[in-house]
């Protein structure tokens, strides 16, 4: 499972298409599959808030979108941090997400803080 290496836009629809396939094999058992909810819905935020970023009708706006989707990446590595600890998943998928996941998150701080100093953003 190659994850690419395009822009972040990209990179997070991919991790949430990832994450989906990963998710799909996991036996629902009980209070595993709110955890396994729980990492989807943080994975489609990433790609949600930065499509919304992109089209933020400011700068603080664009900041903003940028900050929630930072925050559902930091919550993407603590479920799949969670999963991967517990052996739930597939044990070989669950630590490339989970490496994708911090990427993402690192890319997201990296374009906040160049937005706060008045930099322009490659990303957006």
């Amino acid at each position: 499972m190659p994850l690419p290496h395009g822009g972040v836009d990209e990179r997070a629809f991919v991790f949430l298409c990832e994450v989906i396939r990963f998710a799909r094999a996991i036996r629902p058992e009980p209070g595993i599959r709110r955890i396994v909810d729980q990492v989807i819905a943080a994975a489609g935020s990433i790609a949600a808030n930065r499509q919304e970023a992109n089209g933020a009708s400011s700068k603080k706006e664009f900041i903003r979108y940028n900050q929630i989707a930072l925050r559902s990446a930091n919550e993407s590595v603590l479920w799949l941090r969670a999963l991967s600890s517990t052996e739930i998943g597939d044990p070989h998928t669950g630590p490339i997400l989970l490496g994708e996941a911090g990427q993402i998150a690192r890319i997201l701080g990296a374009i906040i803080v160049n937005a706060k100093a008045g930099s322009p953003s490659p990303q957006r």
